[in-house]
């Protein structure tokens, strides 16, 4: 089986190994038992997030209310340039600070994750990429299906950012000394950011 692309890309869809394939995503383990949905009620839908209450039966045949949200997929970027990595300070409202990410933002529709990389990392930063690679993908939440795509960005052209409304955004060049430090000191809490920070430094 294939994995899908959107053959309208702007770029073509790198896959380094089989790892990022999303046949993977249809994995069974087979020593373990599926549980058994009776019903799903949505609770809650908006722009970017659904909230359902499911009624399953696990495998002891007990039935539970299990509650799980359905969001967009998004994509982290993590930008090369000058042995540096292109990072921004954002304000997060919920937790009311100020956080030290690498650029992100939902896939859109008809888009694939290089198609968003390649916008958000526009918008967000300025910077235009000449070079995208999907690195991975991951599960930032148990409770839904949504998928993190680790997209890495190079031959950077500045340019202008054209950030949203609600979107109060610094970029930061920042050399990979630094960014250890920063994992290390606690001072980027964002797990995206950190997964996709570590995939870099591992690879380096």
């Amino acid at each position: 089986m294939r994995c899908k692309q959107n053959r309208t890309s702007t770029f073509p869809l790198l896959l380094q190994s089989a790892n990022v394939c999303e046949t993977l995503d249809a994995r069974i383990v087979t020593s373990m038992k599926q549980w058994k949905l009776r019903s799903s009620r949505e609770c809650y839908t908006s722009k970017n997030v659904s909230i359902f209450e499911d009624q399953v039966v696990l495998p002891n045949r007990q039935e539970i209310t299990y509650s799980r949200a359905e969001l967009r997929d998004f994509v982290s970027i993590l930008a090369l340039i000058h042995n540096k990595v292109v990072m921004i300070e954002i304000y997060r409202y919920p937790a009311n600070l100020v956080s030290l990410e690498v650029p992100s933002g939902f896939v859109e529709s008809g888009e694939n994750p290089l198609d968003s990389a390649l916008r958000e990392l526009k918008e967000e930063t300025g910077y235009k990429a000449g070079r995208l690679r999907l690195e991975s993908w991951f599960y930032p939440w148990t409770r839904s299906s949504q998928k993190a795509y680790i997209v890495q960005a190079e031959d950077l052209t500045k340019g202008r950012a054209k950030t949203e409304a609600t979107e109060q955004i610094r970029p930061r060049l920042m050399p990979l000394e630094r960014i250890k430090a920063a994992l290390r000191t606690n001072r980027i809490t964002h797990a995206p950011t950190i997964v996709a920070l570590q995939r870099l430094l591992l690879a380096s």
